[in-house]
């Protein structure tokens, strides 16, 4: 069997072939049987067209070079972040559900277990919960369920403005809108969902004082951890200089002879400095390992203490190394647990680094950014970084 084909001419192509378009009637008869919203853009989608469209002409700013250095990082980071935050969240709210359900002498032994094993990586996060706890835990923590709660609403509302297609055009009004439309509408929507401003300006004033202060109370702290190293070093600056310097020279040879005083100071500076972080943060470990254990043992003995397993119904010890009417309050033996439980947390913390082992570095990822974050917000002020 021989087969014939016919070259392709000028102005022809293979593929693809066009697709014919469909009887009218049919088209109509899906048209109805579709739902009202034929389209509707993604979150990250409507994202996108946001970033690309507010450097236009005409619209916040006249900046197209901008917007095409930006865009693709910028899509992109959006992009990732869709995929990433629903799993995360889920995954938090599933631990959520799973830690409101235990008792409260059982999270107390979560959490101590938790802060003593790996309280070293979160040594910022966890000197700003002190802190928030001097400033005043119980206030505080109302004032951020009342902006969750404002937060939660306008989210729920958004959601649902999402869906509105006013125009019965078949294409949600969201989408038919230009950056600043968006902007001015989501902003109004926003404004005409909390019932109750001046509830949510004085909840979002007094949190935003007790981050002020938290913040400037730990670049204090910070701060006296760098001047007793820039001490240390100005201390050793001499006898490390009279070591150093002559085999420095040489090396540099006579055009850059007069740099090796200023390299040794520089780098004797930043060493200790260093050196002088690294410390702070095992003294910081060392007190989430003492406190972590000690929650680990109220939280243990107070637990098995509710479940009777020291004394029966009638107030008698069930062993015999416990006397009558004995209590966790007045021996030491809770003491003991939790001062051991610290003494083996910090050594793990020292032996890993004060790093988290995988695979919780990736669950606790957020939990990460949010410490580095902190941890820019201490070292570096507005007359430039602390080091």
């Amino acid at each position: 069997v021989q087969l014939r084909c016919r070259p392709a001419g000028p102005g022809t192509t293979l593929w693809p072939r066009p697709r014919r378009a469909m009887p009218r009637p049919y088209q109509q008869q899906l048209d109805e049987a579709a739902p009202v919203l034929k389209r509707r853009s993604s979150e990250s989608a409507r994202l996108a067209k946001f970033v690309r469209t507010t450097s236009e002409p005409g619209a916040i700013g006249d900046r197209p070079r901008t917007r095409q250095a930006i865009e693709p990082a910028v899509s992109g980071l959006i992009a990732v972040l869709r995929v990433l935050l629903p799993l995360y969240w889920k995954m938090y709210a599933f631990g959520y559900s799973v830690l409101s359900k235990l008792p409260t002498n059982a999270m107390r032994m979560v959490f101590g277990a938790a802060l003593c094993l790996f309280g070293g990586h979160f040594f910022a996060s966890v000197a700003a919960i002190e802190a928030f706890r001097i400033f005043g835990w119980e206030q505080l923590r109302h004032h951020v369920s009342i902006v969750v709660a404002e937060a939660q609403s306008v989210a729920d509302a958004s959601r649902k403005d999402n869906d509105v297609d006013a125009d019965e055009n078949g294409v949600a009004d969201v989408d038919e809108m230009t950056s600043r439309e968006l902007l001015r509408h989501k902003t109004a929507l926003a404004m005409s969902t909390v019932k109750d401003p001046q509830r949510l300006q004085a909840a979002a004033g007094f949190l935003w004082a007790a981050y002020v202060s938290v913040l400037a109370t730990l670049r204090l702290e910070f701060a006296r951890t760098i001047s007793l190293a820039l001490a240390c070093a100005e201390m050793f600056e001499f006898p490390i200089t009279r070591c150093f310097l002559p085999g420095l020279v040489a090396l540099l040879g006579p055009d850059l002879q007069h740099w090796g005083t200023t390299i040794i100071q520089s780098a004797l500076a930043l060493v200790t400095t260093l050196v002088a972080i690294w410390l702070q943060t095992a003294i910081s470990a060392f007190y989430a390992a003492v406190r972590g254990g000690r929650m680990f043992a109220e939280g243990l003995f107070a637990l098995m203490e509710e479940h009777g397993l020291f004394t029966d119904a009638k107030g008698l010890p069930k062993l015999p190394c416990f006397k009558e009417g004995w209590s966790p309050e007045d021996s030491t033996l809770d003491e003991v647990v939790g001062f051991t439980l610290a003494g083996c947390g910090f050594l793990y913390q020292v032996t890993t680094g004060f790093e988290l082992p995988f695979p919780l570095n990736l669950v606790f990822l957020p939990l990460t950014a949010v410490e580095w974050l902190l941890r820019w917000q201490i070292y570096v002020t507005d007359e430039g970084l602390l080091l």
